[in-house]
């Protein structure tokens, strides 16, 4: 949501005083400001799309605001150049540093997966959460840990298997999945290990796609 208001703000600002036309303007303002919320709609519902969506809001917003601008030099002519001059400047500057920003902040990276990926656990099972630090990063990947205690008297194998069936269900497969959509191709990854009488979880987040590593048998 944000990032797509990074954007698409000074988009619209600077578009005001661009416009020539007070029809025109008003209706490019109204386009732009229901392709920004549509563009916030979508990101909610599909969050892997972030980097995918907002710069498909981005594109269109430059469609419909350089149609708008030669639809306008069609009705009226060249015109004087001097009052849509710097806000036409701005806007190429604007849209230089938004490209520039994404290009950086956009590149992939490691990063720490969240707990409540797998958190909470099943009833009865007794989940610790480890701090972590910048020591547990690597340039490709990102590792942070959490033990699970099992019932008393049960099994350190019982509780392995109960916590392979929990994160299975939350949806982490044979153990990768991707973070993002296409664009972004960080993947986070779960492995398990028993212990003593507990089982360990271990979550990375990566910076390449690593579905192919079968970390959960």
């Amino acid at each position: 949501m944000r990032l797509v208001m990074f954007a698409m703000g000074p988009t619209l600002l600077l578009w005001l005083p661009m416009s020539r036309v007070s029809r025109t303007r008003w209706l490019v303002a109204l386009a732009l400001a229901g392709l920004t919320a549509l563009a916030a709609t979508l990101i909610h519902f599909l969050p892997r799309g972030l980097w995918e969506i907002s710069l498909a809001c981005l594109a269109v917003a430059l469609l419909v605001v350089a149609a708008a601008r030669l639809a306008e030099r069609r009705r009226r002519g060249p015109g004087s150049q001097a009052g849509v001059a710097v806000p036409t400047l701005l806007f190429a500057g604007w849209l230089l540093v938004v490209l520039c920003c994404g290009a950086v902040l956009g590149r992939p990276g490691p990063f720490f997966p969240a707990a409540d990926r797998v958190l909470p656990m099943p009833d009865g099972l007794h989940a610790t959460v480890h701090p972590y630090d910048d020591a547990d990063c690597g340039s490709g990947s990102c590792m942070r840990t959490m033990t699970v205690r099992g019932r008393p008297g049960q099994s350190s194998e019982d509780v392995y298997a109960e916590v392979k069936w929990h994160v299975k269900a939350r949806g982490w497969g044979r153990g990768c999945r991707p973070v993002g959509w296409l664009l972004d191709r960080t993947t986070e990854c779960i492995e398990l290990a028993v212990e003593g009488n507990q089982v360990t979880i271990f979550l990375s987040g990566n910076r390449d796609d690593l579905r192919r590593v079968v970390t959960i048998d």
